[in-house]
């Protein structure tokens, strides 16, 4: 394996029934690094992201987590790894504060949580003491400190989105996964999510992956992009490289809409 790799996907196929969501993909992504996934509807993006997650386990082939096999585990021991994620809808509870939402992101971290020993978290590094400090810090990161106290359902929809990456990051991951974070956010928005994210990975060492259609985001925002096209990767590549692939344009770049599709 590839030392400065955190993650490795090695030749995942997915079938559902006579269906083959997935063949034979492959990629790395870095350390450090923030890296898209792409490709038109129907083109396996999510799947690959429920593989890497353990919500599937992959037909053929496997994926190593900072060197070791994940696929096949169940998502609580692939969060317990260090690799959290985000999904396409808000996934928030809509009734408890946002405060108590990232607090139940935090649970298997804290010593005396009775969810720590279910999930299999070895290494929890919380004492309940702690916690409130912990809460604190994830809002400052995510810069909802004003919304502390209020309930998650009662939240706009960008500041819903944003929640979701906070529960991600109460997990205290060293890989984030967001599955469309940019999808049903304006354009002021999106300009503060990517900086969001540019910080999570420089300040707090993050490395991001994310399926993500607003092409626009993903050119400024990616430092490498895999493509997919009917479950196979077609091309990886820089922006630049990867906007004048000729096989990427006919087969996504070349939509009229692609900048927002």
């Amino acid at each position: 394996m590839n030392t400065s790799s955190i993650l490795e996907v090695a030749n995942i196929s997915r079938r559902f029934g006579g269906l083959m969501a997935l063949r034979n993909v492959s990629f790395q992504v870095s350390r450090g690094e923030i890296v898209g996934l792409i490709g038109p509807n129907g083109a396996g993006k999510t799947t690959a992201f429920n593989v890497i997650t353990g919500t599937l386990p992959p037909t053929g082939g496997e994926v190593r987590y900072e060197g070791r096999r994940i696929s096949g585990l169940p998502p609580s021991r692939v969060v317990v790894a260090g690799l959290a994620r985000t999904f396409q809808a808000t996934s928030t509870y809509p009734k408890e504060t946002t405060a108590e939402n990232i607090y139940r992101g935090m649970l298997p971290r804290i010593r005396e949580s009775l969810v720590g020993p279910i999930t299999g978290r070895y290494h929890r590094d919380l004492s309940a003491s702690e916690v409130d400090g912990e809460i604190d810090r994830i809002l400052q990161i995510t810069d909802l400190q004003r919304w502390a106290n209020v309930e998650a359902g009662s939240l706009p929809y960008g500041l819903q989105k944003k929640l979701g990456i906070a529960v991600a990051l109460a997990t205290k991951p060293s890989m984030l996964l967001l599955d469309e974070p940019a999808a049903g956010l304006n354009h002021e928005e999106c300009n503060e999510l990517a900086r969001l994210l540019r910080h999570l990975r420089d300040e707090h060492e993050l490395t991001l992956l994310l399926v993500e259609h607003h092409m626009a985001l993903v050119m400024e925002l990616c430092q490498r992009i895999v493509v997919l096209v009917q479950g196979e990767k077609i091309a990886e590549g820089t922006p630049g490289e990867i906007r004048g692939n000729p096989a990427v344009i006919e087969a996504y770049l070349g939509a009229p809409d692609y900048a927002h599709a």
